[in-house]
């Protein structure tokens, strides 16, 4: 395929691009209106403007931008070039319907309670995981005093493990969009919770933050994880019967549930103020856990336990992202204290599970705003224009506009993919410059396909959307489609997938991907595509008052 392009569609009055890979000979565009109703070939045609050809080293391809941006009126058409056609679609909100699968995608990860076919349609299954954890030693013994309920929460992307540093990230993420776009988050989604007054995405993130505070130990501390001991087979969540374990108490995990937990409880006092004061004490009394312990041990699985390990080897960025959400809160000085102490040992432009103090940030930098010194943000702020502005930069260096270095297309690549564009937005909300947010778009367009593989890398959406995704649901469910709304781990240039290599011809391997490449050649669901919905709500802050 040729021609790449947003499979979802584009708003009218924003900028709107697609990408040739080949000569872009007869390059135009026909209104799918005015084709019906000529049935002939005389049609109004519009020329969309061409680049001249550029090279794109990541991919090894031959790229011209074709910008059709003048095109403002909404509709279907046909862009053709090279011989191909493919439809193209201009709308108001595109994105709405996108947006929506997103925070329903994170409804059908739940644990620890059925999902009716009233909510989940022909992805419901039964009860899961209900029986308790019991802890495990460091030396892989099992510590049978400490067993406790911990049902709930959402399944770690593909498998079923619950872990709690992804899941402060997650939720960090979803409070952000909503506290940064509100306004797009008014939709009843069909989940249980629906019609209760709340927004149904607090509703979801609720669901996520109960089983958290089920995961605090009575000194604050936070278990990492509970998990089984191994990955379960391929089979559905209510199937899994394996013994439940829980895991020690981490600095990371009770350091970014202290964050998130604050932030959380800033978020819901305006809908539930008992709930926030719940969140705020947990925060604080994890905060003290770590005063109380400050020599800081990695996590690492226990002698004969494979789940994700989610080790880290520094704290430090959970720590500077939780001074700021409780001094946010709190006002406290020993929180600002600490602040000031870490600000200058981060990167505060990342927003993954491993590296969080992109969080502190936008918290320092919006919510904050009025409240920090005025040196002190602005120091922050020059810092964080600095990371977009290099950001920015790769946009400009790759043939597809992606905000990626040509030799970084490694396991899970989307996720900084899509961290490099939440600085982006934020760097145009900070300074009104529409480069910014421009490129940010691009990343949206490159998830959307208008990337080497063609592909839309969200399942559901696009005429050529992923359809395999590493999901034991999607995979044993006896439904054809997979769960919608899974955001693929995206190109990755190894061949860790056994299947994947025995089926993919050895060309360009950074076009290659454990989670794109060639899956109309299965003829079942396939094993091999990894989704991260830990860190896929970092696209919901991809969004734009218009647009969504």
């Amino acid at each position: 395929m040729s021609i790449h392009y947003n499979q979802v569609g584009y708003d009218p009055r924003l900028p709107k691009r697609a990408i040739l890979t080949g000569k872009g000979a007869c390059c135009m565009i026909l209104s799918e209106r005015e084709l019906d109703a000529n049935r002939q070939t005389d049609a109004k045609a519009y020329e969309p403007v061409l680049s001249e050809a550029s090279y794109d080293e990541a991919s090894g391809d031959t790229v011209r931008v074709v910008d059709f941006s003048a095109l403002s009126e909404p509709g279907k058409y046909f862009l053709i070039a090279d011989g191909e056609k493919v439809t193209i679609t201009i709308k108001e909100k595109p994105y709405h319907e996108l947006s929506n699968a997103l925070v329903k995608g994170l409804y059908y990860q739940r644990c620890g309670c059925e999902l009716p076919e009233k909510f989940a349609g022909p992805f419901r299954h039964a009860p899961c995981h209900l029986g308790k954890a019991t802890l495990v030693k460091d030396n892989g013994e099992l510590d049978t005093n400490t067993v406790i309920e911990c049902a709930g929460g959402w399944h770690d992307a593909g498998d079923y493990g619950r872990y709690i540093a992804p899941a402060a990230v997650t939720v960090a993420h979803m409070l952000y969009s909503f506290e940064f776009f509100p306004q797009v988050y008014k939709d009843q989604l069909n989940i249980p919770e629906s019609g209760n007054g709340v927004p149904d995405i607090l509703n979801e993130c609720r669901y996520e933050l109960e089983w958290m505070l089920k995961m605090q130990r009575a000194d604050g501390g936070l278990y990492h994880k509970v998990a089984t001991r191994y990955f379960a087979k391929f089979i559905m969540p209510e199937e899994d019967k394996d013994d439940l374990f829980l895991f020690r108490v981490s600095h990371c995990s009770t350091a970014g549930f202290a964050a998130s937990a604050v932030q959380a409880s800033r978020v819901y006092r305006a809908y539930d103020a008992a709930f926030a004061d719940r969140l705020l004490v947990a925060a604080k009394k994890a905060w003290d856990w770590m005063e109380a312990n400050p020599l800081f041990e990695p996590f690492v699985n226990p002698p004969n336990y494979h789940s994700g390990g989610y080790g880290d080897s520094s704290c430090e960025d959970e720590l500077f992202w939780a001074s700021a959400e409780l001094y946010s809160v709190t006002g406290e000085d020993r929180y600002l204290a600490a602040l000031k102490k870490l600000i200058s040992t981060v990167d505060i432009a990342r927003f993954g599970w491993r590296d969080t103090a992109g969080f502190g940030a936008l918290c320092c930098l919006f919510i904050m705003k009025d409240k920090l010194e005025e040196n002190l943000f602005a120091s922050l702020k020059e810092r964080f224009l600095q990371s977009a502005d290099s950001f920015l930069d790769l946009t400009k260096r790759s043939g597809y506009g992606t905000a990626m270095a040509a030799d970084s297309y490694v396991w899970g690549s989307i996720l900084p993919i899509l961290n490099n564009a939440i600085a982006l937005i934020c760097a145009s909300l900070l300074t009104g410059k529409d480069e910014y947010s421009k490129a940010a778009r691009n990343q949206l367009d490159y998830l959307l396909g208008i990337n080497a593989t063609g592909y839309s890398f969200v399942t559901g959406f696009g005429e050529r959307a992923y359809r395999f995704p590493h999901h034991r649901p999607s995979y044993a469910d006896g439904v054809d489609d997979p769960v919608p709304g899974l955001v693929s781990g995206g190109p990755n240039k190894a061949y860790p997938d056994p299947v994947a290599k025995m089926t993919i011809p050895r060309i360009r391997h950074q076009r290659n991907s454990t989670s794109t490449i060639r899956p109309q050649l299965r003829p079942t669901k396939s094993r091999y595509t990894g989704i991260h919905r830990r860190s896929f709500w970092r696209l919901i802050l991809i969004r734009f008052n218009r647009g969504f």
